[in-house]
Protein backbone atom coordinates (compact mmCIF):
# COMPACT_ATOMS: atom_id res chain seq x y z
CA UNK A 1 0.00 0.00 0.00
CA UNK A 2 1.17 3.87 -0.74
CA UNK A 3 0.43 6.86 0.69
CA UNK A 4 -1.94 8.67 -1.52
CA UNK A 5 -0.09 12.17 -1.25
CA UNK A 6 3.60 12.82 0.03
CA UNK A 7 5.20 15.56 2.46
CA UNK A 8 5.98 17.68 -0.75
CA UNK A 9 2.31 17.95 -1.55
CA UNK A 10 1.20 18.47 1.94
CA UNK A 11 3.68 21.42 2.17
CA UNK A 12 3.41 23.20 -0.82
CA UNK A 13 -0.04 22.28 -2.98
CA UNK A 14 -1.92 21.93 -0.05
CA UNK A 15 -0.86 24.38 2.48
CA UNK A 16 -0.87 27.02 0.12
CA UNK A 17 2.10 28.82 2.37
CA UNK A 18 0.54 28.18 5.55
CA UNK A 19 2.86 26.42 7.95
CA UNK A 20 2.92 23.28 8.38
CA UNK A 21 1.27 21.14 11.64
CA UNK A 22 3.31 18.32 11.14
CA UNK A 23 7.26 17.45 10.22
CA UNK A 24 8.17 15.01 7.35
CA UNK A 25 7.90 12.10 9.42
CA UNK A 26 5.08 12.95 11.26
CA UNK A 27 3.27 13.07 7.89
CA UNK A 28 4.55 9.67 6.39
CA UNK A 29 3.10 8.09 9.43
CA UNK A 30 -0.30 10.02 9.50
CA UNK A 31 -0.80 9.63 5.50
CA UNK A 32 -0.19 6.49 5.59
CA UNK A 33 -3.16 5.87 8.38
CA UNK A 34 -5.22 8.28 6.25
CA UNK A 35 -4.57 6.58 2.98
CA UNK A 36 -5.95 3.24 4.46
CA UNK A 37 -9.21 4.57 5.32
CA UNK A 38 -9.24 5.97 1.83
CA UNK A 39 -8.71 2.85 0.57
CA UNK A 40 -11.14 1.44 2.77
CA UNK A 41 -13.78 3.86 1.65
CA UNK A 42 -13.15 4.02 -1.96
CA UNK A 43 -12.92 0.04 -2.62
CA UNK A 44 -9.90 -0.20 -3.61
CA UNK A 45 -10.99 2.03 -6.55
CA UNK A 46 -7.47 4.45 -5.71
CA UNK A 47 -5.19 1.56 -5.32
CA UNK A 48 -5.49 0.56 -9.10
CA UNK A 49 -5.26 4.04 -10.31
CA UNK A 50 -2.33 5.17 -12.04
CA UNK A 51 -2.11 8.61 -11.40
CA UNK A 52 -4.10 10.01 -7.75
CA UNK A 53 -6.41 12.50 -7.97
CA UNK A 54 -6.20 15.98 -6.91
CA UNK A 55 -9.18 15.45 -4.71
CA UNK A 56 -7.93 12.28 -3.09
CA UNK A 57 -4.50 13.94 -1.99
CA UNK A 58 -5.78 16.97 -0.74
CA UNK A 59 -8.74 14.71 1.10
CA UNK A 60 -5.43 12.31 1.99
CA UNK A 61 -3.14 15.37 3.62
CA UNK A 62 -6.85 16.70 5.30
CA UNK A 63 -7.74 13.38 6.96
CA UNK A 64 -3.60 12.85 7.91
CA UNK A 65 -4.28 16.24 9.85
CA UNK A 66 -7.75 15.32 11.74
CA UNK A 67 -5.59 12.17 12.67
CA UNK A 68 -3.14 13.64 13.81
CA UNK A 69 -4.45 16.77 15.42
CA UNK A 70 -6.74 13.77 17.31
CA UNK A 71 -3.31 12.20 18.38
CA UNK A 72 -1.95 15.03 19.32
CA UNK A 73 -5.20 16.34 21.73
CA UNK A 74 -4.37 13.20 24.04
CA UNK A 75 -2.93 13.61 26.96
CA UNK A 76 -0.61 11.58 29.01
CA UNK A 77 -2.98 9.25 29.96
CA UNK A 78 -4.32 9.04 26.80
CA UNK A 79 -7.33 11.40 27.40
CA UNK A 80 -8.26 14.31 25.78
CA UNK A 81 -8.73 17.39 28.05
CA UNK A 82 -11.86 18.66 27.79
CA UNK A 83 -11.74 21.74 30.23
CA UNK A 84 -9.02 22.76 33.10
CA UNK A 85 -9.51 25.08 35.63
CA UNK A 86 -6.68 26.18 37.94
CA UNK A 87 -9.04 27.33 40.73
CA UNK A 88 -8.91 24.07 42.03
CA UNK A 89 -6.55 22.47 39.73
CA UNK A 90 -8.60 20.17 38.10
CA UNK A 91 -9.37 18.66 34.52
CA UNK A 92 -12.35 17.43 33.07
CA UNK A 93 -11.90 14.64 30.46
CA UNK A 94 -13.60 13.44 27.47
CA UNK A 95 -13.86 9.84 27.00
CA UNK A 96 -11.99 7.55 24.77
CA UNK A 97 -15.45 6.49 22.82
CA UNK A 98 -16.41 10.09 22.40
CA UNK A 99 -12.95 11.69 21.34
CA UNK A 100 -12.84 8.53 18.61
CA UNK A 101 -16.11 9.14 17.59
CA UNK A 102 -15.74 12.83 16.87
CA UNK A 103 -12.75 11.89 15.22
CA UNK A 104 -14.29 9.64 12.78
CA UNK A 105 -17.38 11.60 11.83
CA UNK A 106 -14.65 14.62 10.89
CA UNK A 107 -12.84 12.19 8.70
CA UNK A 108 -15.54 11.19 7.25
CA UNK A 109 -17.20 14.83 6.48
CA UNK A 110 -13.49 15.18 4.62
CA UNK A 111 -13.88 12.49 2.63
CA UNK A 112 -17.39 13.21 1.60
CA UNK A 113 -16.33 16.78 1.27
CA UNK A 114 -13.44 16.10 -1.25
CA UNK A 115 -14.21 12.46 -2.83
CA UNK A 116 -18.51 13.11 -2.96
CA UNK A 117 -18.46 14.30 -6.07
CA UNK A 118 -15.60 11.81 -8.21
CA UNK A 119 -17.81 8.75 -7.88
CA UNK A 120 -15.34 6.85 -6.16
CA UNK A 121 -17.29 6.38 -3.51
CA UNK A 122 -20.26 4.37 -5.08
CA UNK A 123 -20.70 0.97 -3.59
CA UNK A 124 -22.06 -0.84 -6.82
CA UNK A 125 -20.57 -2.28 -9.48
CA UNK A 126 -18.47 -0.41 -11.84
CA UNK A 127 -18.49 -0.35 -15.77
Amino acid sequence: MKAYAGYEYYSGSYLLGREPKMADKEFAFFAMQASSRLRRRTFDRLENMEEIPEEAKMCCCEVAERLYAAEQAKGENGLILQSYSNDGDSGTYRTEEISAAATEMGIDESIRRWLGHTGLLYCGVGE
